[in-house]
């Protein structure tokens, strides 16, 4: 469930899937099935099907020579395979401040998120310092579960916490 709640956190992931298709593909000589368990679905046309699997099943010899061929398989269609495990999706402090930003998102952005474009060049600012500029901490709280501004969401928040405009690479970082 973390997952989805970092794919639906990530500001470039349109869309995404649960088990959306399967494959065949050929490791040890025999051919096999195999369906992510989700396919994300990305504003520039990537799409990643993605694996969920605790580290030690990840790490057996099996599973490493069966992801490399369902990899490959991917790769060959121009998707990425990504296999993702506990320590990716749950990391501290962030397993709970993204549900939370979620909550706060409203239907829309708020118009005043916008104002973060004119912090006369700075390239971050404190919390406290975005919430005078966009005229409550509540903005900043929106803002951020919008992606239109970001912060390290693995400390919690305070009004020190360095805030600053999201880039494209910070959703990717959500994962990978």
């Amino acid at each position: 469930m973390t997952c989805l709640y970092l794919a639906e956190f990530a500001r470039t992931i349109t869309s995404f899937d649960e088990q959306p298709l399967s494959i065949s593909y050929v490791t040890g000589g025999r051919r096999r099935r195999y369906t992510p368990d989700f396919r994300f679905a990305w504003a520039d046309g990537q799409e990643w099907f993605v694996e969920v699997k605790p580290a030690g099943k990840l790490a057996t010899p099996e599973n490493i020579e069966r992801f490399a061929a369902i990899a490959s398989y991917f790769e060959s269609t121009g998707a990425r395979f990504v296999a993702l495990t506990e320590e990716h999706i749950f990391q501290p402090g962030r397993s709970q401040l993204v549900p939370y930003l979620l909550h706060l998102r409203p239907p829309e952005p708020v118009p005043s998120v916008a104002a973060y474009r004119h912090w006369q060049g700075a390239d971050q600012l404190s919390f406290a310092e975005a919430a005078k500029i966009l005229g409550s901490p509540r903005s900043v709280l929106e803002a951020l579960a919008f992606r239109d501004l970001v912060c390290d969401l693995h400390q919690p928040l305070t009004a020190k916490t360095l805030i600053r405009p999201f880039a494209e690479a910070d959703d990717d970082a959500l994962f990978v």
